[in-house]
């Protein structure tokens, strides 16, 4: 089923038998006369969109999927797989970009492979040992778990308790024995600090968030952990902290900014989110990027090519996640009965770091001083 937003940002279900052509945003901007970056604002729910522009934005994107679904066709056979998307908060599973995308790309790789989609959303209200025995009775030949939110005691349970092959998507449980496919969070860190370091930067800080999503903890602890690598001691007054949501990052920053006596020379952010509301409670105090401090992304959203300085931020090969947790799904349902537990493959997917116009090269003075402490 795919999800369609309504005007309270839920989510209406329909069944995926193929794909269709992928409206991109620059092309809803081009139907709409307004800018890539207004089509993003709008559909991530954030500031400096007015309520009609998101409005008609919303209702495109909709009428846009529906006419997909009017055009679907029947796969070349008959198999069914689900794919589960885990809401625990729904904070972080939203219709950004990256969710978006790798939605369309599995069932767009499914329906390669000869199998329609069904979506179903997990969201906490729900009873978890209820939708397990609902998807162990269902008729899919197998199952895609989104398991962004998914801390491990749930998905011991999950593991335990599911009766279907299924690959887990976007999360690793070392030691757990399930099969699946996730982000190189640690090598995304290492590369921005890699780079952060080429630059002459050694008062090397990070914003990280209250969200306590695998992705956000494994960055932050890699982070921690490739400081020491370079030789750079970690400090906790570099360490900024802010809840995860749009509207308040900006001022959480601003709090903490003046609070602290020093600032880094360079900001690495959990991901693109964070580092955009950094980047106006920068600019609503005066703070020059990158001249007074540098700032990097995680995620390579499409609007970190227009915020101002365009973000340099780690980018996601989200084809490629998608690509690999279909193949393996279709081989453990190609495997006799009772070998699909056998033996499990953990894939960590490489990203990339774009370098854009947010990270200064450091002539060698010492920056620790807060600017507005001046």
């Amino acid at each position: 089923m795919l999800g369609i937003l309504d005007k309270s940002g839920n989510n209406r279900h329909h069944k995926i038998k193929k794909s269709g052509k992928y409206m991109k945003n620059i092309e809803i901007a081009k139907k709409l006369n307004i800018s890539p970056a207004t089509v993003s604002l709008a559909l991530n729910n954030r500031e400096g969109v007015s309520e009609e522009t998101r409005r008609r934005v919303v209702e495109l994107k909709n009428d846009l999927l529906k006419n997909d679904l009017r055009n679907i066709s029947q796969p070349e056979s008959g198999g069914e797989i689900g794919f589960i998307i885990y809401k625990e908060t729904g904070r972080v599973v939203s219709e950004t970009p990256f969710f978006v995308t790798l939605t369309e790309m599995v069932c767009h790789c499914a329906n390669k492979n000869g199998y329609s989609v069904e979506i179903r959303y997990y969201t906490f209200h729900d009873d978890l040992q209820k939708f397990l025995a609902e998807i162990n009775s269902s008729a899919w030949a197998g199952c895609l778990i989104l398991a962004t939110e998914i801390i491990r005691p749930k998905m011991e349970i999950i593991a335990k308790m599911m009766q279907k092959p299924f690959v887990v998507l976007d999360a690793a449980y070392p030691g757990l024995g399930v099969d699946s496919v996730y982000l190189d969070n640690r090598g995304g860190i290492f590369k921005a600090i890699q780079y952060a370091v080429s630059m002459g930067h050694k008062e090397i800080g990070y914003i990280t968030c209250d969200e306590k999503v695998n992705n956000f903890v494994e960055r932050f602890e890699s982070y921690k952990s490739y400081l020491e690598y370079f030789g750079i001691g970690f400090d906790q007054e570099y360490v900024y902290k802010v809840p995860y949501v749009s509207e308040k990052i900006c001022m959480a920053m601003k709090e903490q900014i003046c609070r602290k006596k020093k600032m880094p020379s360079v900001l690495i952010a959990a991901n693109d989110i964070i580092a955009f509301g950094s980047l106006n409670a920068f600019l609503e105090m005066n703070i020059k990027v990158p001249e007074e401090i540098s700032v990097i992304g995680f995620d390579d959203m499409p609007s970190a090519k227009y915020v101002t300085p365009r973000l340099t931020t780690v980018s996601l090969n989200n084809e490629i996640i998608a690509k690999n947790a279909v193949y393996r799904l279709t081989e453990l349902i190609r495997k006799k009965d009772g070998q699909h537990n056998m033996v499990h493959m953990q894939t960590a997917v490489s990203v990339d770091l774009v370098i854009r116009n947010s990270v200064n090269k450091k002539s060698g003075e010492v920056h620790e001083e807060n600017p507005m402490h001046r």
